[in-house]
């Protein structure tokens, strides 16, 4: 079996790679430096795989005053020189969150990035060729701004405040096509895996809101959207990335938290309702057999990792805690905004065999460098519940590639 890769950025702000060998406890993680924070003279944040896991993008601040620099990075996965893909102007070197300088969402065909950074006079998705490194084109800016790739990788879907629009940039001069205008209802908009049908809420006359779907034909048009299922109030979703089944919560006042986890098939229409209990996030296995939800706990600023499975009907099938842990800023801010997050960056593995998160994992302690008190890094935890979590190394966030470099094609 081969190996299967982790980017971390470590404590020193180096951006590394862990090599994760092995099966049931006998598994083990190599840890490999790619961008030495020393070295560069930069501090890098937060790595972005490319779809065929080759590359990755990393956020790079100059240390230098006089050389202030926020710059985002292209790495080859195997080693060699990065390429400079974007550069923020001198008015706009702010991060956009704790620990995030930019948003990098790689389009599905790995030709284009779309990369949300600080511009000065606020945030902005902006277009970068991946062949043309350094040359962007500002596709959109405004707050708050949520975005997703059509598989194809030819359109994009733009939730902007109180507008749905879809950019086709395979149409020229072609401006955006609004698809809604309406008190916002959701987040972040989602495709069908064959990108012919778009996913979104809308508020319902009388309160609530709808889950409705449009196809991407009738975009533009008259069409009526199809209204898939009602719900209490706004809403977050995420597809699975093994068929259209989309896990729904209804989100709280201030939209950080979630309830009544459902997940709808919209070809039957059907819903099964899986639990309800507060969440900040939840993600699928890479097959669809389960979901990982992330739990605040009661009185506490701990979160709690629960696998909830799913049998062959798509029915609840019960649940497992896996882990509970103080969670970085970094994997913080990926909560807030998880469903946005589901489009470009994976915490589950392709094999769907491990689960990564950053923080303090309960009961954790070591004899690192900071002798035996709690240790904080980033995580591995078997998603079948057979270990409790290992750290893996010192650092705030890490991501797994979409699937292995070796399957690509």
């Amino acid at each position: 079996m081969s190996a299967t890769p982790l980017a971390m950025i470590s404590d020193d702000s180096s951006l590394k790679i862990a090599q994760i060998e092995g099966e049931g406890a006998d598994w083990q993680a190599n840890v490999e430096s790619r961008l030495e924070m020393r070295t560069e003279g930069m501090v890098f944040m937060w790595p972005s795989w490319s779809p065929d896991g080759e590359r990755l993008t990393v956020s790079a601040s100059s240390q230098r005053q006089d050389d202030p620099r926020l710059e985002l990075w292209s790495v080859p996965r195997s080693g060699g020189a990065p390429e400079v893909m974007f550069r923020n102007p001198r008015d706009g070197r702010q991060v956009i969150a704790a620990g995030l300088a930019h948003y990098v969402h790689w389009a599905p065909s790995g030709r284009a990035l779309a990369v949300v950074g600080n511009v000065g006079s606020g945030l902005a998705v902006n277009l970068v060729a991946a062949n043309r490194p350094g040359e962007a084109q500002r596709l959109v800016d405004g707050a708050p701004l949520y975005f997703s790739w059509a598989p194809d990788g030819r359109a994009i879907l733009v939730h902007r405040a109180a507008q749905l629009v879809l950019f086709d940039l395979a149409a020229g001069a072609q401006g955006p096509q609004q698809i809604l205008r309406a008190r916002p209802s959701f987040r972040s908009p989602a495709w069908s895996r064959d990108g012919s049908s778009i996913y979104f809420a809308k508020p319902r006359p009388g309160g609530g809101a709808t889950l409705a779907r449009v196809q991407r034909a009738e975009v533009g048009s008259a069409g009526e959207h199809d209204e898939l299922m009602d719900l209490s109030g706004p809403a977050s979703f995420v597809t699975a990335r093994s068929d259209d089944r989309l896990a729904v919560l209804t989100l709280g006042p201030g939209d950080t938290e979630g309830r009544q986890l459902s997940i709808l098939d919209p070809d039957t229409g059907g819903h099964v309702p899986i639990v309800d209990r507060a969440m900040n996030g939840v993600c699928w296995a890479p097959d669809g057999s389960a979901l990982f939800a992330f739990e605040p706990q009661p009185s506490s600023t701990m979160i709690g990792l629960t696998r909830y499975d799913l049998d062959r009907n798509g029915e609840f099938a019960g649940s497992m805690r896996l882990a509970r842990f103080q969670p970085s800023a970094e994997f913080a801010t990926m909560l807030n905004f998880y469903d946005q997050f589901a489009h470009s960056h994976q915490v589950v593995s392709p094999c769907g065999r491990w689960i990564t998160f950053a923080g303090l994992a309960l009961g954790n302690g070591g004899s690192g460098r900071r002798g035996f008190g709690p240790q904080n890094g980033c995580y591995l935890v078997p998603s079948d519940g057979s270990e409790a979590p290992r750290r893996i190394g010192a650092g705030s966030i890490a991501f797994f590639p979409s699937f292995l470099a070796d399957e690509a094609g």
